[in-house]
Parts: C-alpha cells; sequence; structure tokens
C-alpha cells in the first residue's frame, strides 16, 4: 500500500480523455480515372523544366516574410512548451535581503515597557521582551517550490503544448505550399502575359495592313465609310489591349520579387525578358486518395489543433482534485551582519500545501463545459478540412484531365487555321484571293494561337494547383 501511495504522488495519473487520432474511411481510388498511382513529386515545380522558376521557389523558401514569421512561431511555441515542462522540476531561487526596523516605543516588543495604567490580565501585559527598538535583519536562504503532478495537470498541459508546437509546424507547412503555388502562379502567369502582348502586337501589325488597304478603297470609293470605321474600331480595341498587359506583367514581376523577400523591381531586369511557357506534364501522379489526408498540412495543422484541445479537457479536469505542494527553504538569518554566515544563524523549514477547492462558484464547472465544447468544434473544423482537401484534390485533378481535351482539339484548331493561311497564300500568289482575305485568314491564325495561349496557360495554372491540393512542396523545404 505504501509503495502504492509513493507511485501516486511521484508518478501520478492523468485524468481526463486521452486523445486518439481521427478515424477516416477514405478509399483508395479517386472519383475520376487516373492512370498514375505513385506518390505525388515533393519538388513538384521541377517537371516544368524552368530554372529560373524553381530559383525563386527555393529562394522564398529561405526568404519569405511569410514563412519567416511562421517559423518564428514555432521556435516561440517551443519555447512555451519549455515553460510548461518546467513544472516538473522544483522551483529554487535564491533570496538576499536586509532590513532596518524601528519599533514603536506603545508596541509589544520593547524591553521595560511602561506599564502604568494598563490593566495587568496577562492578555493585555506587554511582552517583556528584550528587542532593542531599531533593529537591523539580514536573510540569506534558499527556497524551494515543487508542486506534485499528482493528476496529470502538468502533463496534460504538456501534451497540450507539445500538439500546439505541431500545430505551428503544420501552419508553416501549409503557408510554404501556398508561397510556393503563388510564385508558380504568377511565373506562370507572367509568361502567358508575355506570349499574349506578342501575339496581338502580330495582330496590330495585321490590322494595320488591313486598315491601308480599306482606307484606300474607302478614298476611291469602293468600300463605305462604316468599313472604314469598323475597321479603325477594332484597331483601337486591340491596342488598348497593350496597356492593360503591360501592367499585368509588371504587377505579376513585383508579387514574384515580394514573395522572394526582395523590393518589387529586383527581379524586373531578369523577367521582363519574354521566355516560352513550360510544357505542360503529360501526367501527375496523384498517389493514393486515402494518403491525402497525411501530405495536406492543413489537415494535419487541425489535427494537431483538436490533440491540443483534447489535452487541455485533461487540464480542466484535474482542477477539480487537490494540489499537493512542497514547499521548503534554509539558509542563514542574523541581526548583525558579520556573523549571518556562522553555523549559529543556520535557518530553514520545511513543510506542504494541500488545496482543495471546494467552492468556485461554477468557475471550474464552466472552464470544463468550455474545453469540451471546444474540442466538439475543432472535430467539425477537422472534419470540414478533410471534406474541402478531396473537393479541392478530385476537382484538381478533373480539371487536368479536361485541360489536355481543351488543348487538343485547340490544337487541330491551331493547325487548321495554319493550313488555310498556306492555301490563302497560295491563292493570293495566283491572284485567285485579294490581300484583304489573305491578310483575314492570318489574322484568324492569330486568334487561333490566342484561344490556344490561353488554354495552355490554363492547364498549366489547373496543374499548379493540383500539385497543391496534392500537398506537395514542404517536405524537403
Amino acid at each position: 500500500m505504501k509503495k502504492v501511495a509513493i507511485c501516486l504522488i511521484f508518478a501520478g495519473c492523468s485524468v481526463g480523455p486521452n486523445y486518439r487520432p481521427p478515424l477516416n474511411s477514405i478509399s483508395d481510388t479517386w472519383i475520376f480515372p487516373t492512370e498514375s498511382s505513385e506518390r505525388p513529386l515533393v519538388k513538384w515545380w521541377e517537371v516544368f523544366g524552368d530554372e529560373l522558376l524553381s530559383k525563386y521557389i527555393e529562394e522564398a523558401a529561405k526568404h519569405n516574410n511569410d514563412v519567416l514569421t511562421a517559423t518564428s512561431n514555432i521556435l516561440q511555441a517551443k519555447a512555451m512548451r519549455q515553460m510548461v515542462a518546467s513544472a516538473f522540476f522544483p522551483q529554487i531561487g535564491a533570496d538576499v535581503n536586509a532590513t532596518r526596523t524601528y519599533f514603536s516605543k506603545n508596541g509589544p516588543v520593547i524591553a521595560g515597557a511602561d506599564t502604568a495604567g494598563v490593566d495587568s490580565t496577562p492578555s493585555t501585559i506587554p511582552f517583556n521582551l528584550q528587542f532593542p527598538q531599531l533593529q537591523n535583519l539580514y536573510n540569506a536562504v534558499l527556497d524551494a517550490i515543487w508542486e506534485i503532478d499528482i493528476w496529470g495537470k502538468t502533463r496534460r498541459q504538456l501534451e497540450s503544448a507539445t500538439a500546439l508546437v505541431g500545430e505551428k509546424i503544420e501552419m508553416r507547412n501549409d503557408v510554404l505550399i501556398s508561397v510556393m503555388a503563388e510564385i508558380a502562379n504568377n511565373y506562370i502567369g507572367l509568361r502567358g502575359l508575355q506570349k499574349e502582348s506578342q501575339l496581338i502586337e502580330e495582330n496590330i501589325l495585321l490590322l494595320e495592313a488591313e486598315y491601308f488597304l480599306i482606307h484606300k478603297q474607302y478614298e476611291v470609293g469602293y468600300v463605305s465609310r462604316l468599313d472604314d470605321e469598323t475597321i479603325q474600331a477594332i484597331l483601337a480595341t486591340e491596342r488598348a489591349k497593350l496597356p492593360e498587359l503591360t501592367a499585368e506583367i509588371h504587377r505579376n514581376i513585383y508579387t514574384i520579387s515580394i514573395l522572394t523577400g526582395e523590393v518589387p523591381e529586383a527581379l524586373l531586369a531578369e523577367l521582363i525578358v519574354p521566355k516560352d511557357l513550360p510544357k505542360i506534364p503529360e501526367n501527375v501522379a496523384v498517389g493514393l486518395r486515402s494518403e491525402l489526408l497525411l501530405r495536406r498540412p492543413d489537415v494535419r495543422k487541425v489535427e494537431r489543433e483538436l490533440a491540443a484541445a483534447t489535452a487541455d479537457v485533461g487540464v480542466a479536469v484535474a482542477s477539480f482534485f487537490p494540489s499537493l505542494v512542497l514547499l521548503g527553504d534554509g539558509g542563514f538569518q542574523s541581526l548583525l551582519l558579520n556573523n549571518l554566515f556562522s553555523l549559529a544563524s543556520k535557518t530553514w523549514s520545511i513543510g506542504g500545501d494541500f488545496n482543495l477547492p471546494i467552492l468556485q462558484g461554477g468557475k471550474l464547472i464552466a472552464n470544463l463545459k468550455a474545453k469540451r465544447a471546444r474540442v466538439e468544434a475543432v472535430a467539425h473544423t477537422y472534419q470540414e478540412t478533410v471534406l474541402k482537401a478531396l473537393q479541392e484534390t478530385e476537382s484538381a485533378i478533373i480539371s487536368y484531365n479536361q485541360d489536355f481535351k481543351t488543348i487538343q482539339e485547340k490544337t487541330t484548331a491551331k493547325n487548321r487555321y495554319g493550313d488555310l493561311v498556306c492555301l490563302s497564300r497560295e491563292r493570293y500568289t495566283k491572284g485567285l484571293v485579294s490581300l484583304l482575305a489573305f491578310i483575314e485568314s492570318e489574322r484568324r491564325y492569330n486568334q487561333s494561337e490566342q484561344d490556344l495561349l490561353a488554354s495552355s496557360t490554363k492547364a498549366l495554372l489547373d496543374t499548379i494547383f493540383l500539385y497543391k491540393a496534392l500537398g506537395g512542396g514542404w517536405q524537403e523545404i
């Protein structure tokens, strides 16, 4: 029985619920058929084969301010965990002090006090203690306090703090993935805008040539003013697109610079030079559907938050039980400084405090209810996060797959318009069609190029969204 009591005091037990990770019955197969069940790439940006894109993503992982803030939050959470863990050990402090006290002559401690006119009953006679009226007192002591974790309150607090460290780590991973995807989106968008700008400039040249011919025809009365005004309006509309594209190009460059921790203009000279869009990967490894939750930092973050909330319930339950605190101090005390550290000046005390909450006005019960409600709320948040992760990924998979069909059809259309240009050129050289008809065929081909560019850009952006939805990128950074 004695051994059990000692075990109870020094090992203790942890009251409250023990945390168990949520169970998710998610199938291995995706809704939309996919051929690749291999694990998703970690460094997914490398599939685009663009050195600049890879460089910017790796720079952002090191220097992005949001990522650095999230990293600092991890360090803060770890420090808080260490503070909680310190409660397992005795808290020892040193106290060295000196006081000088002047006692009242009418008080009970002055020797030879005048008792005239004072009731002589023992309860009213002043103490006849030999105290000097002016007194110095010197102390040099060590004091210790140690709360024994009988009911596991500190252990539950440590569980909560540990889970919160994990939560901060997953928050950082989530921020990192978002930053990576944002850089990739802006980079792909930039290259798409630069190519679009080139195609529009080519179209403007064709429209200018077409306007020149129509205006000449209008001057000689071959066509009406309506034709002349129409071509001018089309030309002005096309020219109006360039300033907007230029502004958007610069915005993308500035955004990439900021995301890498640089000033907006830092990457301007490097990125303003046009470059082709990266090639769209023909297939993306998506892994098993059931493994998605293990990769998604947002899901992992809420799971850690649920663990912390569950541990907080244990802390609330432990508050209903008595606490045991061991107290002790020892050192030296003297009225004279020169003999403070002599053997005769030693002093010590030892004791304990056993505290049992009896009436708290419902505070403890309300606290426990609040902690339990918090667990329920986080559990619902977890389930919602899981459903959102599945929805995002399934949507990304089908968008990625359907993009290829769109690109295939628009590539066919572009090739057909290319053949039409060749036929029109041949017929024009033979004098069978007018120059206007030939220019018009080139304009249709230019428009087909713009359509294909828009679909290719969208497919690349959908690919990035798919990789983000799969939760890749944080594992090796």
